[in-house]
C-alpha cells in the first residue's frame, strides 16, 4: 500500500513538473526579428497619460512595462490588415497581467509584423514619412479590455529610449551614443513570477534615505514615484491630500512635493505619492519621473541618462532654445 502511495505521489509530482515546464516553454516574442537591427529599430510618438504610442497612422498601443503580455484589439488587427500585414493565428495557452492589471488567460495568440513609421512635423502639422523598419513575428494575445498594449514581454527585448522634449519613444538593440549610466536594474527571480511571459524589472531608489527596489511601471498615471502609506512616517513635512487615478480605480494619497530622492549617483527633490492599492507597494514610472532623455536597457539591465536635452525637432533654428540648461535634479552634468 505504501509503495502505491509513493508511486502515485511521484507520478503527480512528475506531472506537475511537466505542466510547469510546459507553461515556461510558452514564452513570448522568441521569433522577433527586424529588417534593420542597427540604429533605431522602431520609433513612436507618445501622448496621453499613461502614454499611448502611435507606431503608424491610426495604430495606437499603450506602453506598459507593468503588463506581462502584449495585447491587440480587433480594430488594430483590421488596421494592420488594411496596411498589408496579415496576422497568423496560433493556439497555445498564455497567462499574465494585461494593461488593466487583470490576470488574463488566453489560448489564442496572434503573430504579426509591425511597421514603424517615422513621424515628422511640418508647419506645426503632423505628417508621416516612409516606414523606417518592420519588426516581424510579434506575439499578441487578443485584448479583452479594448486596449492594444506593448507589454514587457515585447519591451524587454530592446533598449528603450524616451526623448523627453520630443515625447518620442525609440527602440534599440545596440546602445546609442550620448548616454551616461545612472544605475543598474534587476528583475524578479521568484518562482511565482517565472510563469509570466515577461520579467518584472526593478530600480533601486532612495527616498528620505530609505532605499527600496521600485517596480518599473510605465502604466502609472501621472505618478513618478509611488510608495505605500506606511512610509509616510519618514516625512517630517506637512503633506498634501489628493486622489490618485489608476487603471484599477481611485485612491486617496498623501503627496510630498519636496521628497529627497536618490537614484544611482543622482539626486534631488521630487514629488512622492503615498497610497495603497492592489499593485506593487513601491513603483516608479520613468516617463513621469525623469525630465530629460532616459534610456532603459532591459537587455543589459542598466538605466542611462543623457547629459543634455535633445532640442525638439519641431522647432525651427530661429525659435529653438539657445541653452540646454535644465533645473532637473537628474541632469548628469550642466553644459559649460
Amino acid at each position: 500500500m505504501k509503495s502505491k502511495t509513493t508511486i502515485t505521489l511521484i507520478v503527480v509530482l512528475l506531472c506537475a513538473i511537466l505542466c510547469y515546464g510546459f507553461v515556461l516553454s510558452r514564452t513570448s516574442q522568441n521569433d522577433i526579428s527586424s529588417d534593420n537591427p542597427d540604429g533605431i529599430v522602431g520609433t513612436m510618438s507618445l501622448s496621453g497619460s499613461p502614454f499611448v504610442a502611435e507606431i503608424a497612422p491610426g495604430l495606437m498601443f499603450k506602453i506598459d512595462t507593468g503588463s506581462d503580455l502584449s495585447t491587440i484589439t480587433a480594430e488594430a488587427l483590421a488596421t494592420l490588415e488594411k496596411m498589408g500585414y496579415h496576422p497568423r493565428k496560433e493556439i497555445y495557452p498564455v497567462l499574465g497581467r494585461d494593461g488593466m492589471g487583470d490576470i488574463q488567460l488566453s489560448a489564442t495568440r496572434y503573430k504579426i509584423d509591425l511597421p514603424f513609421h517615422h513621424k515628422v512635423y511640418e508647419n506645426d502639422s503632423t505628417t508621416y514619412n516612409e516606414i523606417i523598419n518592420v519588426i516581424h513575428n510579434v506575439d499578441f494575445a487578443p485584448s479583452k479590455n479594448g486596449l492594444s498594449v506593448l507589454g514587457i514581454d515585447f519591451l524587454q527585448k530592446f533598449k528603450i529610449e524616451y526623448q523627453y522634449h520630443n515625447k518620442a519613444l525609440n527602440l534599440y538593440v545596440k546602445l546609442p551614443a550620448g548616454y551616461v549610466q545612472c544605475v543598474d536594474l534587476s528583475y524578479s527571480k521568484a518562482l511565482r513570477t517565472s510563469i509570466w511571459l515577461g520579467k518584472r524589472y526593478y530600480i533601486p531608489i532612495s527616498i528620505e534615505s530609505d532605499e527600496n527596489n521600485y517596480f518599473i511601471d510605465t502604466g502609472l498615471q501621472k505618478v513618478g514615484i509611488k510608495l505605500p502609506y506606511h512610509e509616510v512616517k519618514r516625512t517630517l513635512r506637512p503633506l498634501y491630500t489628493d486622489t490618485v487615478l489608476s487603471a484599477r480605480g481611485q485612491y486617496s494619497a498623501l503627496i510630498d512635493h519636496s521628497a529627497i530622492l536618490s537614484c544611482g549617483d543622482r539626486g534631488g527633490a521630487y514629488t512622492a505619492y503615498y497610497y495603497d492599492n492592489d499593485e506593487e507597494e513601491f513603483a516608479m514610472n520613468p516617463f513621469n519621473l525623469f525630465t530629460q532623455d532616459v534610456l532603459i536597457d532591459f537587455i543589459d539591465l542598466k538605466l542611462y541618462l543623457r547629459p543634455t536635452y535633445n532640442i525638439p525637432k519641431r522647432k525651427s533654428p530661429e525659435s529653438a532654445p539657445t541653452s540646454q540648461h535644465s533645473d532637473s535634479p537628474f541632469l548628469v552634468n550642466k553644459p559649460k
